[in-house]
């Protein structure tokens, strides 16, 4: 998921417990794009929402 969400210029990191996002976190006008990313991802990839 990090690298999806650098593709849109939004610094994340993948980690052991999900994703870490840098200094500026998700600003705003980025959370519905986040949003979209993780059920995309989860419907695709079977995870659970409560994983993501």
């Amino acid at each position: 998921m990090s690298e999806i969400l650098r593709l849109f210029d939004i610094d994340a990191v993948g980690s052991e417990t999900g994703v870490v996002y840098g200094d500026k976190g998700v600003e705003l006008e980025d959370q519905p794009l986040v949003w979209a990313i993780r059920i995309l991802i989860g419907r695709r990839f079977d995870i659970p929402e409560a994983i993501m």
